[in-house]
C-alpha cells in the first residue's frame, strides 16, 4: 500500500511538472486563459475533494481512492491540454505526407475505408459511438476500480494514462501532423471544425487557451488507440466487464483512423507505446521491492486486490 502511493506520487509529481511548464510558457509567451475554463475546472476540483473534508468519508478507502484519482485526472488533463496547445503552436513542419506515404505502403487505404462507411450507415455509426466513449469509460474505470477497492490496480491505470499522454505530447512537437481530414481533404468532404484550433495555433491567430473547449490535436502517436489499449488492461480481472470493454476498445480502435482522422501508422505507433509502457510497468512490479509486499498483513493486501 505504501509502495502503491509513492508510485501514485509519481503521477503527480509529473503532472506538477506539466503544469510548471504551461505557467511559465504562457506567462513568457503572453498567452491568456479562460476565466470561465478556470472556473469550471475549480469547481470540478471541489466537488471530488469536498467527500475528504468529512472523517468518515475520508476514512473511507474507497471513497478516498476515488476521489483523490479523479481529482488528479481532472487537474492533469486540463494541464496536458493546455502543454498540447502551447506545442503545437511551435508551428513545426508537418509530416503528413511521409505518414500518409507509410500507409501506403501497409497497403492501407483511408479514403476507401471512409467511403465504404459512407454506403454503410449502421457501422458508421456504430464506430462513431465507441470513438465517442473514450471519456465514458476513462471515468467508468477510475469509478469502478476506485469503489471496487482496486487501489493498487487504479494506481496503476494513472500512472500510465498519464506518462503515455505526456510521451504523446512530447511527440507531437517535433513530428506535428494536420491529420488524415485535413490530408485527404481535397479529395472528399470531412467535417474539420473540430480541428479548427490546429491553424490557428499554428499561425499565431490563436493566443488563449479555451479550457472549455479544448481539441483533440495529436496525430501521431494516437491517444485514442494508447487509452483503448490501457482501459482493456485496466478492467484486466473483472468478467464480464472485461468482456464488454474488449468489445467497445475494439470497436473503438477500428474506428480511429476516419472518426479521428488519423493515418493507420498513428494507430500501429500508438499501440507499440501502450504495451510498452505495459511491459515496463510489469517489469518494474517484478523487481525485489515487489517481494516486500509479501510480508504485508493480510488484511492490507486483501485490500490491494
Amino acid at each position: 500500500m505504501i509502495k502503491t502511493a509513492g508510485r501514485l506520487g509519481f503521477a503527480w509529481t509529473l503532472t506538477w511538472i506539466v503544469i510548471s511548464i504551461d505557467v511559465l510558457w504562457l506567462l513568457l509567451a503572453g498567452w491568456s486563459v479562460s476565466g470561465r475554463g478556470i472556473a469550471v475546472l475549480t469547481l470540478a476540483i471541489m466537488v471530488f475533494r469536498a467527500p475528504l473534508a468529512i472523517g468518515r468519508y475520508r476514512s473511507d478507502l474507497r471513497i478516498r481512492v476515488t476521489a483523490r484519482a479523479a481529482v488528479l485526472l481532472i487537474v492533469f488533463m486540463a494541464s496536458a491540454a493546455t502543454l498540447s496547445y502551447l506545442v503545437t503552436s511551435t508551428n513545426a513542419p508537418l509530416v503528413d505526407a511521409p505518414l500518409a506515404a507509410w500507409d501506403r505502403a501497409l497497403g492501407f487505404d483511408w479514403l476507401a475505408l471512409h467511403g465504404w462507411l459512407q454506403s454503410h450507415p449502421p457501422a458508421q455509426t456504430t464506430l462513431h459511438i465507441a470513438y465517442q466513449s473514450g471519456l465514458i469509460q476513462l471515468a467508468f474505470v477510475i469509478l469502478f476500480l476506485g469503489f471496487s477497492a482496486r487501489p493498487a490496480q487504479l494506481d496503476e491505470f494513472m500512472r500510465l494514462f498519464i506518462v503515455a499522454t505526456v510521451l504523446t505530447i512530447l511527440m507531437s512537437g517535433p513530428f506535428p501532423a494536420a491529420g488524415a481530414w485535413k490530408h485527404h481533404a481535397l479529395a472528399g468532404p470531412f467535417d474539420l471544425s473540430s480541428l479548427s484550433h490546429f491553424e490557428l495555433l499554428r499561425d499565431g491567430r490563436m493566443r488563449d487557451i479555451p479550457l472549455r473547449d479544448m481539441q483533440g490535436l495529436i496525430s501521431i502517436p494516437s491517444l485514442h488507440t494508447v487509452m483503448a489499449v490501457l482501459l482493456v488492461y485496466a478492467m484486466r480481472g473483472t468478467g464480464i466487464l472485461l468482456s464488454v470493454f474488449i468489445v467497445v476498445n475494439v470497436a473503438m480502435l477500428v474506428s480511429i483512423p476516419v472518426d479521428g482522422g488519423h493515418y493507420l501508422v498513428d494507430v500501429i505507433a500508438g499501440a507499440a507505446m501502450a504495451f510498452g509502457l505495459i511491459a515496463l510497468e510489469r517489469r518494474q512490479s517484478t523487481r525485489p521491492h515487489a517481494v516486500a509486499n509479501t510480508t504485508l498483513p493480510t488484511t492490507l493486501k486483501e485490500v490491494n486486490r
